[in-house]
């Protein structure tokens, strides 16, 4: 496969972002402008469309667990749910970049929906994904960095999310608090903090009203057919995820420092193309529905595409046993 360094660059695009002084994004060049100028055109369509499907499947899943309770059925029936509730971290993460649609209001309310059912602040995630954008694989600075698990109990600690729930609890209170820690308020512009915190007390203001109303009426239905099968299901956006950066090289190329997976259409479509990961970081410009396209060009450059998520995480433990004394 060609290094990054022996292709000779395309007629420069300018990217999202660049990085900074001390993690220089390299590789985003390769991408020819006027191709780059056709695959950033965005519309509403692809989007709408995706939304749609996505939440036709929480339906159909929701159901599936109402149809199933009372019966050993329900487990299954609640992962499948919960698998559709976690994958809406994918049209949170578009709107994040606001190329879900064209329609700039969409990209805002969608992703507020989405960020509350995920229990991820939008606009909170927004500043903090684009820090990760900026410094894509720096151990020191990108916030979304996931150190390679050097034994079965880490590997197995990140694949249940063992840091994340308090991570996630931790970004409520501080939030409602204001009491961000130095390195959120390095992310969060300082004009921003105010925008960020509203959302997280409305959002803190609204779990407790759910919380009080389910106690009060005696109803488990939150539980039921959102927070259990939110819980269950973690485990499987964190493979996805994982799979994003983990074993990829830990330096500024954006050629090589994040992985494409070749997921099959069922993911793909409530991954929403997320799968195509490394294209998204040469070019978090390009809407998710033309990343498959960018991908046609890219693969002869790109330095990890693997044939499917569990070939990557075969890759992972086969690593993790290979170092083990």
């Amino acid at each position: 496969m060609p290094q990054a360094s022996k292709v000779t660059p395309a007629t420069p695009a300018t990217p999202a972002a660049l990085g900074r002084a001390e993690w220089p994004l390299t590789g985003w060049d390769i991408v020819p402008s006027a191709m780059l100028k056709a695959l950033r055109a965005r519309s509403d369509g692809p989007g709408l469309r995706y939304f749609a499907a996505h939440m036709t499947a929480l339906v159909v899943t929701g159901a599936l667990v109402h149809l199933a309770l009372g019966t050993w059925f329900v487990l299954p029936a609640m992962f499948a749910h919960g698998m559709v509730i976690v994958l809406l971290f994918a049209p949170l993460h578009e709107c994040s970049h606001y190329t879900a649609f064209r329609t700039r209001w969409l990209n805002y309310a969608v992703g507020m929906l989405v960020g509350f059912i995920s229990i991820r602040p939008f606009l909170y995630f927004k500043w903090r994904h684009a820090e990760h954008h900026t410094f894509t694989q720096s151990p020191q600075h990108d916030p979304d960095h996931l150190q390679f698990p050097n034994s079965i109990g880490k590997y197995a600690r990140q694949i249940l999310g063992a840091e994340l729930w308090p991570k996630l609890i931790g970004t409520l209170f501080r939030g409602a608090t204001g009491r961000y820690t130095a390195r959120e308020r390095r992310f969060i512009p300082a004009s921003e903090v105010d925008r960020v915190s509203t959302e997280i007390r409305v959002a803190v203001v609204l779990y407790a009203v759910i919380a009080v109303a389910s106690i009060a009426t005696q109803s488990w239905a939150a539980v039921v057919y959102w927070l259990l099968p939110r819980v269950i299901a973690e485990p499987v956006l964190r493979m996805i995820r994982m799979a994003e950066h983990i074993g990829a090289e830990e330096t500024p190329n954006l050629l090589r420092n994040a992985r494409t997976t070749l997921a099959g259409p069922v993911i793909r479509l409530l991954y929403w193309n997320m799968s195509f990961h490394s294209e998204h970081h040469v070019a978090p410009s390009v809407p998710f529905h033309a990343l498959r396209e960018l991908h046609g060009f890219l693969r002869p450059h790109l330095g990890h595409v693997a044939d499917g998520y569990w070939s990557v995480h075969r890759e992972i433990l086969s690593r993790v046993l290979r170092a083990r004394p």
